[in-house]
């Protein structure tokens, strides 16, 4: 069935598209598609522009280099850089009208496509969203066994309204076709679509059951779908089975901010303000903690407990950062003001 809707605001076009590519992306630097050892160690580095360098000289030498042209993908769509990701994006066209048949270069297209919508805002989104969507698919067409393509072509139905190729039913048999020959990634794919359709306890248990196994790719999109889930949880008020959620996600990547933070959340939520603090101070150092309103939170729970000073504190360093939503630094400056 496809979708029905024909409008989308702005802001939640800007939404889908950045969650359908932070998820995507989630996967560990050094994905299975890049196997040379020099490439993989910088990717797991995260040196990014190490990493693009050396790929952009091995292209440039051999110019059906895959293993370059896939770790140019990771370490762009990774790196804040316009001007290196708009270099890549020419370098993977150029692939693409050279070499129709390979699919990473039409995986990287897409890819760098998405991120860029994310940076560029709603309207550019929307007008991408049909090249990203025929990018993934013109790949999983060249290889089926391409995980990274199907995934990303699933998120994108699953994101993006009707009028612009989005559909559920699309997204489904996409995943299911994965079945035979990957079985344990039609899980994964099938844990998405249930998400997606609010059926928050399949998506729990379908996910459960992965067995990645070596597979560090599958692994990595396991580890980023429990913070998804586990945020879907807190929205619908099923603050018990977020926590849990986060939980896991806090045993599968204690490295990663996002499971603490959202441990954090529920604890909040659930009226424990002491413990919330406490998440939310362990999230503070850890990886990805820049992308998260910790100090917002840390704020919120320090106001709940009457600690004035500390309240400040956290809402000042939120709002002087300016990173947050527009809506959270409204919200955080009403409070400064209050506690002044």
């Amino acid at each position: 069935m496809i979708r029905t809707t024909t409008r989308l605001t702005q802001a939640r076009l800007a939404h889908a598209l950045a969650l359908t590519m932070a998820w995507m992306l989630a996967l560990p630097a050094a994905a299975q598609t890049v196997k040379d050892p020099q490439l993989t160690a910088l990717l797991d580095a995260r040196k990014y522009a190490e990493a693009e360098r050396m790929a952009s000289a091995r292209i440039a030498a051999r110019p059906d280099d895959m293993d370059a042209y896939g770790a140019l993908t990771v370490a762009v769509t990774n790196d804040a850089d316009t001007a290196r990701r708009e270099a890549a994006l020419k370098r993977l066209e150029a692939c693409v009208a050279a070499l129709p048949t390979a699919a990473m270069c039409h995986f990287g297209v897409g890819a760098v496509l998405g991120v860029n919508a994310m940076s560029q805002g709603a309207v550019a989104g929307l007008r991408s969203a049909g090249r990203i969507r025929e990018s993934f698919s013109k790949a999983l067409e060249i290889d089926p066994l391409f995980y990274a393509a199907r995934s990303g072509l699933v998120q994108v139905y699953l994101t993006v309204p009707g009028i612009a190729g989005g559909s559920v039913s699309k997204a489904r048999e996409l995943a299911n076709a994965a079945s035979i020959k990957q079985p344990e990634h039609a899980k994964l794919l099938l844990g998405m679509v249930a998400l997606d359709q609010k059926e928050y306890a399949e998506a729990e248990r379908v996910v459960a059951s992965v067995r990645a196994g070596s597979d560090k790719e599958l692994a990595g999109d396991v580890q980023a779908f429990w913070p998804q889930l586990g945020i879907a949880y807190l929205a619908d008020k099923q603050v018990t089975r977020a926590r849990t959620v986060f939980e896991r996600a806090v045993q599968e990547a204690p490295q990663q901010a996002i499971g603490h933070y959202g441990v954090g959340r529920a604890l909040a939520e659930a009226g424990d303000l002491d413990a919330a603090v406490a998440a939310y101070q362990r999230a503070l150092p850890l990886e990805g903690a820049g992308a998260l309103p910790i100090e917002y939170r840390l704020g919120i729970a320090w106001q709940g407990k009457g600690e004035r000073d500390k309240a400040r504190a956290a809402f000042t360093r939120f709002i002087g950062a300016g990173k947050g939503s527009p809506k959270n630094l409204d919200d955080a400056k009403k409070r400064l003001a209050e506690l002044a």
